[in-house]
């Protein structure tokens, strides 16, 4: 295993689960990414561990907090309706939306042709030091993949998503390791 300044928080086992992640209250700058296509249809998700964004999102910051099932795949819907919206309301060259938590920050970018993606950020993250390097991977993995992603029959493939994880996966520890080496003071 190659160690990494984000092994602390991702292990690069990709089938570690979070049940094994031996610091609870760290989060990494970026936990995860979904991709979906523009109606809403969840097509992958990279993840710094194997439920991350699950784990991250559904994470007590409350103790009489009450366990809600989960439901990963519907976000990409609601990222498509406010898209789907903000044409509607004629809002236009909208490139994407922050959302800003106590305890998770998404970023949701619109400006790939056919394609959305969703970033979930540790809230402290200043996405702005590593948005350019996130757009031009994201525009290079859409651009490469282009026929398997605008095809269903092959995202639907389980060989392919996996291998899309893996590669997210990689991608998702040397952008934590450059946002680290970025800010560190």
């Amino acid at each position: 295993m190659v160690i990494t300044k984000t092994s602390v928080y991702c292990g690069e086992d990709f089938y570690l689960n979070s049940n094994q992640i031996p610091f609870e209250d760290i989060i990494p700058p970026v936990i995860g990414c979904l991709i979906s296509d523009k109606d809403g249809k969840a097509i992958v998700s990279f993840e710094v561990f194997k439920g991350a964004i699950q784990f991250f999102m559904k994470q007590k910051t409350h103790s009489h907090r009450e366990e809600k099932q989960f439901q990963i795949d519907l976000i990409p819907m609601y990222v498509s309706a406010i898209e789907l919206l903000s044409h509607e309301l004629n809002i236009q060259g909208l490139p994407g939306i922050d959302i800003n938590g106590a305890n998770l920050k998404l970023k949701i970018i619109f400006s790939f042709k056919g394609f959305t993606a969703t970033l979930f950020l540790n809230p402290t993250v200043d996405f702005s030091t590593i948005e350019e390097l996130t757009k031009t991977y994201l525009s290079n993995l859409f651009e490469e993949f282009d026929l398997e992603l605008n095809n269903t029959k092959h995202v639907s493939s389980d060989e392919f998503v996996n291998f899309l994880e893996r590669v997210g996966l990689c991608w998702l520890i040397d952008l934590n390791d450059e946002y680290l080496r970025l800010t560190q003071n």
